[in-house]
């Protein structure tokens, strides 16, 4: 005789449940009478009950019980919410079916439960096999909804589609009887209108059942608008030139010339369109658009004005400008502009057209002779494009250089101060990429580490031309924008465009370097930042504290050795456009440090109450008039802190004398100019003079003079020296 491995008790074995009112609860005790581990399951069924219902009617905790050894119980509570067969009154069955994936055996027993006249109104339940729509301009689609009665009474519907513009449905409501327990599929037709009628974007809307026997329900979907159509991008007259009339003969005139650029929306997205030049060599001409950016909806056509402003050539042929005119579109899905691109063509007459050239060629020779003396593009004067870095040697006889145009150069600063005797420079090499930085190795002044545009260090020997001792790169086409040597020079860390800061051993000499091929080099710490790195100095004796700034307007110290970092609190956060360029510190004053951001703000800080607590670091003095609020470019200060120089976007390098207290003397608040870079040339008669941007400077003190040396983007190297003041704190005995 077989035996029953599993023993069941129930209770209460008879029910009475009302739809709509409290639930009512069943308690089965299971216990193992096996010989093993057994786990146990319960399911509920009741005769006539609705495949797609018969889940949802009650509900059981646990669902599954944990294995329980032999002799061991367990408990399932049954919760009863909803009856079995919607709209049913009366008595009906329920089988309890108990069962395990361990024993062969289940057991089932039959409970009565009576179903009551349920006196509570009943929400409808509404489904839908999609939730989330997607359409294009001119499809037609239907939108499904299913919608179930669970109460005992049959009803009226009202069905409502809220949230779309009702002009793209046939119709919003539908009235229907569901009888109870019934459920009905409902659709509703949406038919969009073309493309330019409809915004490409996401549109949420619900459907809402109502009913007289119950509250109503709700129902949440999407409708998703594809992109779809183009931007026309047109230009009428593309050819122009300067002057408009009689550009055969001279003249000073030189007025701007406007192109009108027309937009066409024949997409469904709403754009802001920008104008940008796409010359892979930019023309020499200033450019304005109005309005800078164009808001322009689907279906509407917008004009925007592109001013072009152009040197004219003195003397010689028309030049001919090619201008590859992009339109930049702020929501791309749907491709760019059509055509991507006009190439528009700016003629610029000379001031002296040829033929008067031909004409007058002995005293236009002469003119020509006469004016030599201008022109600093000869290349044995020096740098023939913009200087973005220059350094003088410990005892500010020397200098180097490094530019634009691929090539480092070597000043004797004696030459700058006397009216007979030209500076004496030489090319110390030629890096091949535009030179972003340069640093004297400060132990012997015998070499030079430049920082190159494509990633690359290189390290050239000063005692020798064109000897190039070493180079080495971490990542290709990041800039290094800026080097600082440890004071040891065993030690070098380059800063880069990517926010990466990398420290190098260097602990070599010349003859190391002269004597053997070197192994590739890799740095021997990598740290990266989440902004680009724009100049580093260290701020503590010991040199194992770095500051870092840069983009986002960052100021932070990296202490090298524990690798702790500890941001400087900064008043003026700032966004994608807002960089701290420069910062500098005294090596003689510890805790002293300017900075200058592109913002036109220069700041005095003591680092001194925040290096070594968890006090925010104090800000000394800062103006935003020092360069009549244009960017500040540069900023160094001399070694005992005495001395600021600062260099900005209004071509000005400018002297601060500071008090012992770290900020500006009193004496000269507005500070001391010291050298101003060449103007361009002048557009109009009475327009304003325009000063090439200062990108570097560097301060030494000598003896009774301080020492300035300056470079700019009009090629120039300029090195200016100034009486000490013998005030504030440089007091000078005489």
């Amino acid at each position: 005789m077989a035996v029953n491995t599993i023993k069941t008790e129930i209770f209460p074995k008879e029910l009475s449940f009302k739809p709509g009112g409290d639930p009512v609860y069943l308690t089965i005790t299971v216990v193992n009478d096996s010989d093993r581990f057994a786990g146990f399951q319960v399911d509920v069924t009741a005769a006539g009950t609705d495949q797609n219902h018969q889940q949802h009617w009650y509900t059981i905790t646990p669902e599954v019980s944990t294995k329980k050894p032999p002799g061991d119980q367990t408990q399932f509570q049954i919760k009863i919410h909803d009856s079995p067969i919607p709209g049913f009154v009366g008595l009906m069955n329920l089988t309890v079916r108990i069962f395990s994936t361990e024993l062969a055996d289940e057991e089932r027993q039959t409970l009565r439960m009576q179903v009551e006249q349920g006196n509570l109104a009943l929400p409808l339940k509404l489904t839908m096999p999609i939730h989330d729509f997607t359409m294009a301009a001119n499809d037609a689609m239907a939108i499904p909804v299913e919608v179930y009665n669970p109460s005992q009474l049959e009803t009226q519907v009202l069905l409502q589609l809220q949230g779309l513009d009702p002009a793209w449905l046939e119709s919003s409501e539908r009235r229907f009887t569901l009888k109870p327990g019934q459920e009905q599929e409902v659709s509703f037709t949406c038919q969009l209108p073309g493309i330019t009628q409809t915004l490409s974007q996401t549109y949420p809307f619900q459907i809402e059942a109502t009913h007289s026997n119950g509250p109503p329900a709700h129902m949440e979907a999407t409708l998703d608008i594809s992109p779809q159509g183009a931007i026309d991008f047109q230009c009428e007259e593309r050819e122009k030139r300067i002057p408009a009339k009689r550009a055969w003969l001279p003249g000073w005139q030189n007025p701007p010339v406007t192109y009108q650029l027309t937009f066409h929306n024949r997409s469904n997205l709403q754009q802001k369109i920008s104008l940008e030049l796409r010359n892979e060599t930019p023309p020499k001409c200033d450019l304005k658009y109005f309005p800078d950016v164009q808001n322009l909806l689907p279906g509407e056509t917008e004009t925007m004005e592109m001013q072009v402003t152009a040197p004219r050539p003195w003397i010689g042929r028309s030049k001919q400008l090619v201008l590859e005119t992009r339109a930049n579109l702020s929501d791309q899905r749907v491709g760019n502009t059509n055509p991507g691109q006009h190439n528009l063509r700016l003629k610029v007459a000379p001031i002296i057209p040829l033929w008067l050239v031909i004409v007058a060629i002995p005293g236009l020779l002469y003119f020509i002779w006469s004016l030599l003396w201008l022109n600093p593009n000869n290349p044995n004067w020096g740098h023939q494009a913009a200087v973005n870095s220059v350094q003088l040697n410990g005892v500010a006889n020397d200098a180097v250089s490094g530019s634009n145009d691929q090539t480092l150069r070597t000043w004797h600063v004696r030459g700058f101060f006397s009216l007979l005797d030209n500076p004496e420079k030489q090319i110390l090499g030629q890096p091949n990429k535009a030179v972003r930085v340069t640093r004297y190795r400060p132990v012997d002044n015998n070499m030079v580490a430049a920082g190159l545009e494509n990633g690359e260090i290189q390290i050239w020997s000063i005692l020798e031309k064109n000897a190039l001792l070493d180079r080495f790169v971490y990542q290709t086409d990041d800039r290094v924008l800026d080097l600082e040597y440890t004071s040891d020079s065993q030690t070098l860390f380059s800063g880069h465009g990517s926010g990466v800061v990398l420290e190098w051993d260097v602990n070599y000499s010349l003859d190391d370097l002269q004597n053997q091929e070197q192994p590739p080099r890799t740095p021997v710490n990598v740290k990266q930042w989440d902004f680009a790195v724009y100049d580093l100095d260290f701020v503590t004796p010991a040199e194992d504290i770095l500051a870092i700034a840069g983009r986002f307007n960052q100021l932070i110290l990296w202490n090298r050795e524990t690798d702790q970092i500890q941001p400087i609190r900064y008043e003026y956060p700032g966004g994608k456009d807002d960089y701290i360029f420069s910062v500098g510190t005294a090596s003689l004053r510890p805790g002293l440090m300017v900075s200058g951001d592109n913002q036109g703000r220069i700041m005095l800080w003591n680092l001194n109450r925040c290096l070594n607590s968890d006090r925010s670091c104090e800000i000394l003095d800062q103006w935003t008039d020092g360069h009549n609020e244009e960017p500040i470019r540069t900023v160094t200060l001399s070694e005992d802190g005495c001395y600021l120089a600062t260099g900005g976007d209004d071509g000005r390098v400018v002297l601060w004398p500071l008090s012992r207290a770290g900020t500006r003397s009193s004496e000269y608040p507005t500070g001391i100019e010291i050298d101003r870079s060449f103007p361009e040339r002048v557009r109009g008669f009475f327009s304003p003079k325009v000063y090439p941007k200062i990108n570097s400077v560097h301060m030494r003190i000598v003896n009774q003079w301080v020492y300035i040396a300056s470079a700019s983007d009009d090629t120039q190297v300029r090195v200016e020296r100034q009486k000490r003041l013998n005030l504030g704190c440089d007091f000078v005995d005489e």
